[in-house]
């Protein structure tokens, strides 16, 4: 029983991973666009 309860915690860990990467991923990719949106307003 104890396995059981530990496979299902780290699926849900796993599932909760891969998110957290797309929203990081997401977040560098906004960063970078308003970074370049700046300089060419800066310019």
């Amino acid at each position: 029983m104890q396995k059981l309860v530990e496979q299902a915690q780290s699926l849900r860990m796993q599932s909760v991973a891969v998110p957290l990467k797309d929203l990081r991923m997401l977040l560098q990719v906004c960063e970078a666009v308003i970074a370049q949106q700046n300089s060419s307003t800066a310019k």
